[in-house]
């Protein structure tokens, strides 16, 4: 038998295309982590939040969302579900068609309408509705809504919202911000 001599050369050459191949499986790994981190950087989180004040005389409710994540939240759709129906982000229209005596009651003092492209940077927080109505009147409304004082409201409100690399979708609710993946 003939012993074959190994070569320091190509003993080189071998570990040299060996570590190549391990630097460059390296490289793909971390530019992945890096693209990761890179969309976490800038991950939305839209948040709602109702608030209640006022004084002896007057009750004001507020519904507000905000975006409470690292980057801007762009919505794709936002409307109210009220009674299974879907009705656009226009709570006087709302009112007025579904609970017109709400309008008697009190007043909106102030309402959004936010749309599809509506951007909201990091921190951003809008006011959907500011609903007002006297203090005398919170009885006769809780009771013509059918709802007792701690519950959500009569209606809720949904925001399917992107981030700026517009690849996921998250949903969330004004009865739970939790967001789900959508895509």
């Amino acid at each position: 038998m003939k012993s074959r001599k190994i070569n320091s050369d190509r003993i080189l050459g071998i570990s040299a295309m060996a570590i190549s191949v391990l630097t460059l499986a390296i490289f793909i790994y971390q530019t992945d982590i890096m693209r990761v981190q890179s969309k976490l950087s800038v991950k939305p989180r839209l948040d709602f939040t109702t608030n209640q004040g006022g004084n002896d005389s007057i009750i004001i409710f507020q519904q507000v969302i905000e975006n409470k994540g690292l980057g801007p939240a762009i919505i794709d759709s936002i409307y109210f579900k009220y009674n299974d129906k879907i009705f656009s982000l226009d709570s006087e229209k709302l009112l007025s068609s579904q609970l017109p005596k709400l309008l008697d009651y009190g007043y909106l003092s102030q309402h959004a309408t936010l749309g599809r492209g509506t951007t909201l940077t990091p921190e951003e927080e809008r006011s959907i509705y500011t609903y007002n109505l006297p203090a005398s009147k919170l009885d006769s409304v809780l009771s013509y809504l059918n709802i007792g004082p701690d519950d959500d409201g009569p209606f809720e409100i949904e925001v399917i919202y992107t981030s700026i690399y517009e690849d996921e979708m998250w949903k969330v609710t004004s009865t739970n911000s939790q967001p789900n993946k959508v895509k």
